[in-house]
C-alpha cells in the first residue's frame, strides 16, 4: 500500500465516523423531544365517549369536561332524581346518590329521602319533562328547564314549569354530583339561591 492509498483510506474511514456520528445526533434529537412531548402530555389524556345514539361526541379529561358531556348528565340525573315512582325510587336513589361528592352525599340523601317519604305517604308518582338545558362549563353547573307533574294514583294533581340545576364536581375526570335543587329564571344556576 502506498501512502497515497493510506490516506485516502483514512480520509474514506473519517467521513464514515463523521456521517454516524451525525446519524446518532439526529436520533438523539429525536428521542429528546419525543420524550418532551411525552412527558408535556402526561396527566392530560382525554377519553372521547360516544352516546348510545350517536347524536354528539364529548370528552372528559382531569382538568375539565366538555359542555355536551355536562349537559348529558344533568339531563340523566334530573330524570333520576324527578321521574319516579314510589316502586322504583329506591333504587333511582341508589343509583343517583352513586355519583353523588362524598362531601355533598348526606346532604343529597336527605333530600332524596324527602321527597320518596312524599310519594310513599300520598301514593304520589313524578314526571319530569324537560324543554331544555344550559350549561356553564367553568362552573361546572347545568340549568334544566322542564315541566314537573304529580300524579296520586293515576290522576295529575300538578303541572309546574321549574328549573332545576346540577353542579357537578370534577375529580380526575369522574363527574360528581355537588348539588341539586330547584332554581330559577333570575338565577338559574343558583349561585346566589341558598340550597334548599
Amino acid at each position: 500500500m502506498t501512502p497515497e492509498n493510506i490516506s485516502r483510506a483514512h480520509k474514506k474511514k473519517a467521513q464514515e465516523i463523521t456521517f454516524l456520528r451525525m446519524v446518532v445526533g439526529v436520533v438523539l434529537l429525536i428521542a429528546l423531544i419525543e420524550a418532551a412531548i411525552i412527558v408535556k402530555t402526561i396527566g392530560t389524556e382525554r377519553t372521547i365517549v360516544m352516546p348510545p345514539n350517536i347524536e354528539k361526541s364529548f370528552w372528559v379529561s382531569s382538568e375539565g369536561v366538555s359542555r355536551s358531556y355536562l349537559e348529558k348528565m344533568a339531563y340523566f340525573y334530573t330524570g333520576l332524581a324527578l321521574s319516579s315512582t314510589k316502586s322504583v325510587g329506591e333504587y333511582q336513589k341508589t343509583l343517583f346518590l352513586q355519583y353523588a361528592s362524598p362531601e355533598k352525599r348526606g346532604k343529597l340523601t336527605e333530600e332524596m329521602n324527602a321527597r320518596l317519604e312524599f310519594m310513599e305517604k300520598n301514593s304520589a308518582s313524578t314526571l319530569f319533562s324537560p324543554d331544555g338545558v344550559k350549561a356553564d362549563e367553568k362552573l361546572m353547573r347545568v340549568a334544566v328547564f322542564g315541566t314537573l307533574e304529580t300524579y296520586v294514583q293515576d290522576r295529575r294533581i300538578s303541572a309546574q314549569k321549574v328549573i332545576y340545576v346540577v353542579a357537578f364536581k370534577n375529580v380526575n375526570g369522574t363527574l360528581f354530583v355537588n348539588e341539586f335543587k330547584e332554581t330559577n329564571e333570575k338565577d338559574m344556576f343558583g349561585v346566589s339561591t341558598p340550597a334548599k
